[in-house]
């Protein structure tokens, strides 16, 4: 199996919605239009493709010195348990090891996958949740 996995291009924005919208995001995906600048003001999306068709989305903000934040992993579940949401996390992570990535792991799931790439729980880490 062939996994490309490389920076989102303009032409793939609608593929990627569509992708998020079919996989639980719906709710937060569902204007192209609010979706296309999300994607634009980030600092790094990325996708997975297998045998040329978008399989998996990856988001990441980061200052690229110090923090990030993974904001969303995205594998279609005919895909799934390949190593290709690995892939993308690391993607987004390996590209300056001196920098504290965070994230959310409320899914099913995403603590136990997101242990196995050695994250680990925060005792420092506090929100401010979105009205």
């Amino acid at each position: 199996m062939s996994i490309e996995i490389r920076a989102v291009n303009a032409q793939e924005i609608e593929t990627v919605r569509q992708l998020l919208s079919d996989n639980g995001w719906a709710h937060r995906v569902a204007d192209s239009v609010s979706f296309e600048s999300l994607i634009n003001n980030s600092d790094s999306c990325v996708v997975a493709l297998k045998n040329g068709t978008i399989v998996g989305f990856a988001r990441g903000i980061t200052d690229h010195m110090s923090n990030g934040y993974i904001s969303m992993v995205v594998v279609a579940p005919k895909c799934q348990h390949q190593g290709i949401g690995r892939q993308l996390v690391e993607a987004l992570t390996t590209q300056n090891r001196g920098i504290t990535w965070v994230l959310r792991a409320s899914r099913d799931g995403a603590k136990e996958f997101f242990a196995s790439l050695g994250f680990v729980p925060s005792t420092d880490a506090m929100e401010l949740k979105r009205q």
